[in-house]
């Protein structure tokens, strides 16, 4: 018992608990923007479980509501956060979620249901935009980009369950097991320890201190926690006193780089098309002809995310954020714009394509295995340790918002563009921006691995760019 209270001590592991048990909101995210696979083309089916087949314009807003309320609930992140802190803003984001699921199972309309998937999206935006600023407060700079991919390794497993088990369950029962999950994080979450960075800002340093011993290894002395605080005042005090508003966010350069390199991390992450994809997974893959069933497509596409997400976690720190984020950008480049061809040379061109009637499911598991090393990793990771203290509360809901802005704006066009003009086109814009963020990746965004926050804000300052 003494050599394992040893090794827990030498790991940190509260750290590690905390972070685990703060990623399960992941889940609850990804369970919202996962679930339209499998219950779309349940509710546009004849014998819909809602009692009322939805038309292609009720189900682009079905599809669409929670990335508008996404965009609604990372804008106004930064009041809970600045009042309650990043810990009981995720707590009191996530039990609502339970409440919607339970709503849409019982669901009679289309409205009914827009409404519920809409303010089920707010609590998804606070959760996203807060998840990754709890996690980055209470890790250790040199575990930091690590523990930050929890994040995303949890939210890639809520898109499993969805997609493995959604197929093949009844309507009701997805919804059920989906509202178990945030109450299954409030009830573990409550007892884990808040920012030390939060309450020291609140003037609460004797709770501070509390909560950076629970998070510190067991055998770590009052001397090495008296310092970390110190760090922690530094850094807090190093952005000064300046009463916030919009005007000032602006007004220093490394404010400014910040928020554009966050802002072209999230751009990259929405026009790279994993959002869209998910919604309609199921009604594109029934419509490239593919010798593998849309099912079982669906169930392919998710487990092939699970290995890069670990994978990641354990090069992030290693390795650096600039390599990972430019072999995804390119890796993803390369499998949509197949993909964009296949759809043109079989509804365009009109082309037999059943000999390669493998290749769009190919395309699309390759591409859900590329995605989570870059591009589905970094946004989080970016937001979570890029930020001054000064700033982060209110600057980390806008490049959240922008994203969430424009998710839901290809939600909403992604089937009528598709159908004016064809699919391809859509997979072919996405991988432009795929091969943008490579350029990003490549000359843009600085290199943050092992660096503290405050090293982090030097960098910014020094470069050219803003």
């Amino acid at each position: 018992m003494r050599r394992l209270t040893e090794l827990f001590g030498k790991c940190r592991y509260m750290q590690y608990l905390a972070v685990t048990s703060a990623a399960m909101a992941g889940i609850c995210s990804y369970m919202i923007g996962s679930w339209g696979s499998p219950s779309i083309p349940k509710l546009t089916s004849s014998d819909s479980p809602i009692g009322v087949t939805l038309s292609s314009e009720e189900v682009s807003w079905v599809a669409s509501s929670p990335l508008l309320g996404f965009a609604l609930g990372a804008l106004t992140s930064s009041i809970p956060l600045k009042i309650i802190g990043p810990k009981w803003s995720l707590l009191s984001a996530s039990l609502p979620i339970a409440g919607c699921w339970l709503g849409i199972a019982f669901s009679k309309s289309a409205v009914v249901l827009i409404v519920l998937r809409f303010l089920s999206g707010v609590c998804d935006g606070i959760i996203v935009t807060v998840g990754p600023l709890y996690i980055g407060e209470v890790a250790d700079k040199d575990i930091r980009g690590k523990l930050i991919t929890f994040f995303p390794i949890f939210s890639g497993l809520g898109n499993l369950i969805v997609l493995a088990v959604g197929p093949f369950v009844e309507y009701k029962t997805l919804n059920f097991i989906c509202a178990t999950v945030p109450i299954l994080f409030a009830t573990i979450f409550v007892f884990l320890p808040d920012s030390p960075y939060f309450l020291l800002r609140s003037g609460r340093g004797a709770e501070s201190k509390r909560s950076l011993r629970r998070l510190l290894s067991n055998d770590v002395d009052d001397t090495t926690i008296d310092e970390r605080l110190k760090e922690i005042e530094a850094t807090i005090r190093s952005e000064g006193t300046h009463k916030f508003n919009v005007i000032h966010m602006f007004s220093k350069k490394h404010f400014r780089f910040a928020i554009f390199i966050s802002l072209n991390t999230r751009l990259i992450l929405a026009f790279g098309g994993m959002t869209v994809l998910k919604s309609y997974l199921q009604t594109i893959i029934g419509g490239t002809a593919s010798s593998i069933s849309p099912e079982i497509s669906s169930l392919i596409f998710a487990i092939a995310q699970q290995p890069p997400v670990i994978l990641t976690a354990f090069l992030v720190d290693r390795v650096g954020r600039k390599i990972l984020l430019t072999i995804s950008t390119l890796g993803c480049a390369l499998m949509l714009g197949l993909e964009g061809i296949y759809f043109y040379l079989q509804r365009v061109a009109e082309i037999d394509l059943s000999a390669v009637s493998w290749l769009p499911t190919a395309c699309l598991v390759i591409y859900s295995f590329m995605q989570p090393i870059g591009i589905g990793a970094m946004p989080s990771i970016i937001v979570g340790e890029i930020f001054a203290d000064e700033i982060k509360s209110a600057a980390a809901g806008i490049p959240t918002t922008f994203s969430g802005s424009c998710h839901f704006l290809l939600a909403i066009f992604f089937l009528p563009i598709s159908e004016a003009w064809g699919m391809h086109v859509m997979f072919w814009v996405f991988s432009v921006f795929c091969f943008y963020g490579a350029i990003f990746a490549m000359f843009v965004l600085p290199e943050t691995k092992g660096k503290s926050f405050l090293e982090i804000q030097e960098t910014l300052s020094k470069s050219r760019c803003c």
